[in-house]
């Protein structure tokens, strides 16, 4: 009996000690993986201070290093410069990479690494280290947006322990420029569950699938925009757990590969943006599996939508947008919309598909749909009307829906967060009674409708309501009473709504969350609130197009636009806004501005100032020499009244595309920098001043200039002959911004969980909502102003100055040019015989010089030549016959009007 007891005391001894040995922790890193560290911290750059911690003795409780609890060696580095999903287009501003020009193989000290993540940071555009294939416990490598560029390195493919690999850009953040010259090694990579590659330059590694195909275990792969070959026939398919597959921007030409349809597993399929040219085959409905299938932006659905899509009974999200289905009408596939596909679907986009008619029936039985994106088509008829009572996402807009809008809403549709139908053709009256039950909306757009919004002071809107678009509609003349229930608004779109009033008191204080305010082209009056600043969220600010009086108010650190254009704005510019840290756009045109510009716009305070436009006001003195931030790309100042001459400061200004410094007083010549320095230069206008010397051969150089206008100053001199090397006069304009994508991002910026409008600039490239570059040109005898297509517009006017000389043959070779005026000057000879070449040619004047000979004109223009007398006070006959035989005036207009 003791010893039975003494036995079990022993037992339970032993395992009191054996979980205390197991429960105790090895502290303290070892020494030699701290030097490591340290060695890689060394050839770091680190400005926002995430490496600071890395100063005590035991690593493993510095940031982003996690080591083994038993063993003390570092297993995890974890230095990737993480930004949420919401703030991912603020990136430039909010991140705080870390830099380098090469790695430290140092690290190669930590021989137990088994999870390393540097995605996010700048590396400087070096290769990936080879010696990344030495980690021989590696089991997760991120290495994505990570400034790595050539080619990736095959050592990668020594990692056998390998689980998940990242070696991807994302679409607004081209930071990696990686490729794979061959792909074999992949195949080594036996335990890889995760890869991504996307963006990563596959078009030499014809033999990707093969090697991808041997991984027994993979379960998604990443290839979107990786300029692919996608072979249609794979002998075997071994991937058989695949479970995503994203073959996305790859613009395949051939057809759908049949391989595809033997992936049983898939869960997920993206095969968007391509250029498939084959129909779905009927054979993807054998993928019973898949819960989310893309296949937007091809040409797949030409001939129909296969009937065995009603067998994925599975199936969650379905994105056929931007896919022209010739048949149009929906009605048709009610069948395919039958199956058990109807019990599953939950989010369906058909988004510019040319989709025509009345909504189908069929679309209300989709019960469990949560999400239904129908914009961009043209579906007519009445509002849909579909009790779906599960939908929380109902995007009707740019269609032409015609009649009323249902005042029963709230019931057809009790769960809605997000509704929108802008852009139709919706007649009546909007009142309380349409919105009244739609208790959970968020986001209510209604622009751009034939109705009268008839939201009376008693409405009251629902709680979370936090995007409000009413821009382009008939809600005025009085100033909405009930928008001062909206407490939790983000986003307020009233511009161009006909409301003709004062604004009231409260406006600025009825919502602490607003980020974005447009109020634009009404006519609503008062002063500018004092200060703005306990709107800490402040975005934007479009006031323009108003009556607005007063001077330009205190704004809040965070603002990024500011408009107040066309106002009634007076005073002098305050020093404040200089130190706007954040401003990308600022916009105080035509208004009634004195004084000298502040000399505090240093690039250190704002640098990603980009747009500054201060012209039509009354300001006077010189140009600021702080004015250029490495951003700025367009500046205009004119029609003021500056002085001196042009600063040289200025050539600092490396990313100005546009410099519209016209109607002011200032002097001197047009420096030889200014080509030398500005070479993105697009628009060059610096009419009505009083510059003199000679025109610089160097603008020759610019290859992007389309626009120059130096019109009604004193330069002498010759036409430099140089002028017809201007690359983008001998070529059809290209516009480089898409508006559809802008406005349709504007529409939905708050529902999106987008707290920045920088995606408006980096997606639509350089399209700001609120602004549009601008000039004025004088054209057929009188000023033009263009906006929205001065992308197109190619011209020079060098008329009324002091030029001498003959016209250069050399820009006769400019054969996109639309504007030629060369009025008012000194130039002598006869008219180069190649005129006829320029083609596109819409006004041309050469009067009031000695020229000789006449205007060769082609026959097959699509224009007519006339002749047209300016100026002219001629007292005798004579002198008359003299203009006709030596002043040439020569206009030719285009048969269609622009």
């Amino acid at each position: 009996m003791a010893a039975k007891l003494t036995e079990a005391l022993l037992l339970y001894l032993l395992c009191f000690i054996l979980s205390v040995s197991n429960s105790l922790r090895i502290y303290g890193c070892k020494e030699g993986e701290r030097k490591a560290l340290l060695n890689f911290k060394a050839g770091l750059k680190d400005p926002g201070g995430r490496l600071s911690s890395w100063i005590d003795q035991d690593c493993c409780i510095w940031r982003g290093v996690q080591c083994d609890d038993q063993t003390g060696h570092v297993v995890q580095l974890d230095l990737g410069n993480k930004i949420p999903l919401h703030d991912m287009f603020q990136y430039g501003r909010r991140s705080q990479p870390l830099k380098g020009d090469h790695i430290n193989p140092a690290l190669l000290g930590l021989k137990h690494l088994q999870y390393l993540d540097l995605s996010m940071n700048f590396f400087g555009g070096i290769q990936i280290p080879a010696f990344l294939g030495s980690f021989q416990q590696l089991r997760y490598l991120d290495l994505s947006c990570a400034g790595f560029s050539g080619v990736v390195p095959h050592q990668l493919g020594n990692l056998s322990s390998l689980q998940y690999l990242d070696l991807s850009n994302v679409f607004y953040l081209p930071c990696n420029h990686l490729q794979l010259a061959r792909s074999h090694w992949l195949s080594n990579l036996s335990s890889l569950q995760y890869l991504n590659l996307n963006f990563v330059d596959l078009s030499k590694a014809s033999d990707w699938l093969e090697s991808l195909n041997t991984l027994p275990l993979i379960s998604e792969i990443n290839l979107s925009n990786c300029t692919l070959e996608l072979p249609l026939s794979l002998a075997h398919v071994n991937f058989t757990k695949l479970k995503v597959l994203d073959l996305s921007r790859n613009y395949v030409h051939s057809g759908v590969p049949p391989w595809l349809f033997k992936l049983r597993s898939l869960e997920n399929l993206d095969l968007s943006d391509n250029a498939f040219k084959e129909l779905i085959p009927s054979a993807i409905g054998n993928l019973t599996s898949l819960r989310v299938l893309n296949l937007a932006n091809n040409r797949v659905l030409e001939g129909g939508v296969p009937l065995s899509l009603k067998n994925l009974c599975m199936l969650k999200s379905l994105d056929l947008s931007e896919n022209k289905y010739l048949h149009g009408d929906l009605n048709e596939l009610e069948e395919v919309f039958s199956g058990c596909i109807k019990d599953s679907l939950e989010t369906l986009n058909w988004i510019s598909s040319e989709l025509k008619g009345h909504f189908p029936n069929w679309l209300g039985r989709l019960k469990s749909l949560k999400m239904l994106n129908l914009y961009y088509n043209s579906f007519y008829g009445p509002f849909l009307q579909l009790g779906l009572h599960s939908l929380k996402k109902l995007d009707i807009s740019r269609n032409t829906l015609n009649g009323s809008v249902p005042v029963n809403l709230g019931q057809l549709y009790p769960k809605l967060e997000f509704l929108d139908f802008a852009y139709n053709n919706l007649t009546g009256v909007l009142t309380e009674a349409h919105l009244a039950g739609l208790a959970k909306l968020q986001h209510l757009g209604i622009s751009a409708n034939e109705f009268w919004v008839g939201l009376g002071s008693s409405w009251v809107p629902p709680l979370g309501l936090k995007t409000l678009l009413m821009f382009d509609s008939k809600l005025g003349p009085g100033f909405p009473p009930w928008i001062q229930k909206l407490e939790n608004l983000s986003v307020a779109d009233f511009s161009n709504a006909g409301i003709s009033d004062t604004l009231p008191d409260w406006f600025w204080n009825f919502s602490k969350n607003l980020q974005l305010v447009r109020l634009s082209n009404n006519d609503i009056k008062g002063k500018l609130p004092v200060s703005l600043e306990h709107l800490s969220g402040l975005l934007y600010v479009d006031l323009s197009g108003n009556s607005f009086q007063g001077s330009v108010s205190q704004f809040p650190a965070n603002l990024e636009y500011l408009f107040l254009s066309s106002n009634k704005i007076a005073g002098r510019i305050p020093e404040t806004l200089c130190y706007l840290k954040k401003l990308a756009a600022l916009d105080l045109s035509k208004n009634q501005l004195i004084g000298e510009i502040p000399e505090c716009w240093n690039h250190s305070f704002q640098p990603r100032l980009s747009t500054f436009d201060l012209s039509d006001n009354q300001l006077s003195g010189g140009i600021p020499t702080t004015i250029c931030s490495p951003s700025l790309t367009y500046l205009h100042l004119s029609n003021n009244n500056l002085s001196g001459e042009l600063p040289l400061s200025l050539r600092n200004c490396r990313a100005l595309t546009t410099l519209d410094l016209g109607q002011n007083k200032i002097g001197g010549s047009i420096p030889t920098w200014l080509a030398n320095s500005l070479l993105n230069l697009e628009v060059l206008r610096l009419r009505y001043n009083i510059l003199a010397g000679d025109i610089p051969p160097e603008l020759g150089n610019l290859t992007g200039l389309r626009v120059i206008d130096f019109a009604y100053n004193y330069l002498s001199g010759t036409i430099p002959y140089n002028l017809g090397n201007l690359r983008a006069m001998k070529f059809a304009p290209k516009i480089f911004y898409n508006t559809k994508v802008a406005l349709e991002i504007y529409d939905k910026i708050s529902f999106d969980f987008v707290d920045s409008m920088e995606i408006l600039y980096m997606v639509s490239n350089k399209l700001l909502i609120g602004y549009m570059d601008n000039v004025y040109v004088n054209l057929k005898g009188r000023d033009v102003q263009y906006d929205k297509l001065l992308p197109l517009l190619i011209s020079i006017d060098l008329s009324r100055n002091e030029l001498s000389g003959e016209i250069p043959e050399e820009l006769m070779y400019l054969s996109y040019l639309q504007n030629l005026n060369f009025a008012g000057n000194h130039l002598t000879g006869r008219i180069p015989e190649k005129m006829g070449m320029l083609l596109k040619l819409e006004s041309l004047d050469l009067s009031n010089n000695d020229l000789s000979g006449r205007a060769v004109s082609s026959t097959s223009r699509s224009f007519y030549l006339f002749w047209q007398l300016f100026s002219l006070w001629f007292s005798t006959g004579q002198q008359l016959r003299r203009y006709l035989m030596n002043k040439l005036v020569y206009h030719t207009r285009m048969m269609k009007m622009r």
